[in-house]
């Protein structure tokens, strides 16, 4: 099916409802931390699998859920055994390497691949203080976490990587308890990297969620980083 295609010196996405009945947008373009933030603005995401080539996406219906919705009370129950302490942007940079070190594949590429080009620009995004980042730790050993970007009032979900179903349950309770806190709208699943079995999500049709995304642009213009 046809597709539109970005220069790569010249960013400029078609509008989300322009995507191919899987959701595909756009190929190619340029990778930086406005590129992305224009693009999750629009209600688009990126991914590279399964071509080195940037794709831009953008679903319809969207996977979502909503924080305010949760009562914690109702996610799957963790094992004690397996209790573990959490922290909020610790160590950034360290679920990232864990990210690559579980998902990424040594000859090629997987749905779950983090690259170096995208690992610098979530770093980058970290010191704006747009990627954020949840963490379980055993003692002085990070063992797992979540991360995403925090724009406005939308939580744009990226990866998640636990060493068990438990642990994914507590950085999942920990996230959504946090988000309610802050008052975050939505969470924005994007893609299968971060669900966890046993939490239901919701579906949200793609024209309600562009224009949500676009409200929120708006309104965080005016507004500070929402930090976790």
């Amino acid at each position: 099916m046809p597709y539109f295609e970005i220069k790569e010196d010249e960013f400029k996405l078609p509008p989300a409802y322009f995507a191919d009945i899987d959701g595909l947008v756009a190929v190619g373009g340029s990778m930086s931390t406005q590129n992305l933030l224009a693009a999750y603005n629009a209600g688009i995401y990126y991914w590279h699998h399964p071509l080195k080539r940037i794709q831009w996406w953008s679903p319809d219906p969207r996977t979502v859920l909503y924080p305010k919705s949760f009562e914690i009370e109702q996610l799957p129950p963790q094992a004690p055994v397996h209790k573990h302490e959490l922290q909020f942007n610790k160590n950034f940079e360290g679920v990232l390497r864990l990210c690559q070190e579980h998902n990424n594949l040594k000859d090629g590429m997987s749905p779950q691949w983090l690259s170096e080009r995208m690992f610098r620009i979530f770093m980058e995004l970290h010191g704006m203080g747009y990627a954020q980042s949840v963490e379980a730790w055993e003692g002085d050993a990070l063992k797992g976490g979540i991360f995403g970007l925090a724009i406005g009032n939308i939580f744009f979900g990226e990866y998640l990587v636990a060493a068990n179903p438990d642990m994914a349950h507590e950085l999942i309770r920990a996230l959504l308890k946090r988000l309610r806190e802050k008052k975050f709208q939505l969470v924005d699943m994007q893609k299968p990297t971060v669900f966890v079995p046993g939490i239901e999500y919701e579906e949200m049709a793609r024209i309600n969620y562009v224009n949500l995304c676009k409200e929120n642009e708006r309104n965080f213009a005016r507004q500070e980083i929402n930090t976790l």
